[in-house]
């Protein structure tokens, strides 16, 4: 196919990636919604004394980028399986559109699902057990800012800088699982953690907050070579 982009074949295959996976995303925003909503109320309720720092909250917020890794390392795992390879790839749909799909759902509406499901339940966990134990607790967000701040620590970079690491991470689980089928996830993993050495031996000497920096710019250039690199195995799978 010509490489180009058509919007109407891009709904086309957005639309086609949610009647296909339809009830595993449906159980998933279930298992989703109980994770995160457990974790809070295992934590939240064993808690008595007003204005103590809610261990629920850190731990949903910790399970929610798992989620988003499990979901990156799942979206191209079926492809291993000949059939459903051959049937992807005969689509009428060019590399480029196909990327972008897989772009949107792991990279902007997983994310996004994810972070909002997180504040909702943060929320509401909040200000119920505010109203239990007359405590004060602030929401998540804004209690881990006033922890930043105090230590003298910029959150909004601190911030920035976790969401690229994790967008970094899942690229890399996209293309793995992408290239790799099943065992994406296992060779993905494998990788990262070699970067990670090796970044840590890199920047080891610098403070904690050049060390994040450095790894934002690291993450930003490795973003867009995971993607670019997905839209050409995309295109040699579909020769």
């Amino acid at each position: 196919m010509k490489q180009t982009f058509y919007i109407n074949r891009y709904k086309w295959l957005l639309k086609q990636q949610w009647y296909e996976n339809a009830a595993i995303y449906k159980w998933g925003i279930v298992l989703i919604v109980l994770s995160i909503s457990l974790l809070f109320w295992t934590f939240n309720l064993s808690q008595s004394a007003p204005d103590t720092p809610s261990l629920g909250q850190g731990a949903a917020f910790t399970l929610t980028p798992i989620f988003l890794c499990v979901y990156a390392a799942w979206f191209f795992g079926s492809l291993s399986a000949k059939p459903k390879k051959t049937f992807y790839f005969s689509m009428p749909v060019s590399p480029l559109e196909r990327v972008v799909v897989a772009f949107t759902c792991i990279m902007i509406i997983m994310p996004a699902f994810i972070l909002t499901v997180f504040s909702v339940v943060d929320f509401a966990s909040v200000k119920i057990f505010n109203h239990l134990h007359g405590a004060s607790e602030q929401m998540f967000f804004k209690q881990m800012a006033s922890d930043y701040t105090a230590k003298g620590l910029s959150f909004d970079v601190s911030l920035i800088a976790s969401v690229l690491n994790y967008l970094s991470t899942v690229s890399v689980l996209a293309l793995g699982s992408l290239m790799f089928g099943k065992k994406g996830p296992v060779v993905s993993i494998a990788f990262l953690i070699i970067v990670a050495i090796l970044f840590d031996q890199l920047f080891q000497n610098l403070q904690n907050a050049n060390f994040i920096i450095a790894s934002s710019y690291f993450s930003i250039c490795y973003i867009p070579l995971c993607w670019t690199a997905m839209y050409f195995v995309m295109k040699k799978k579909e020769a």
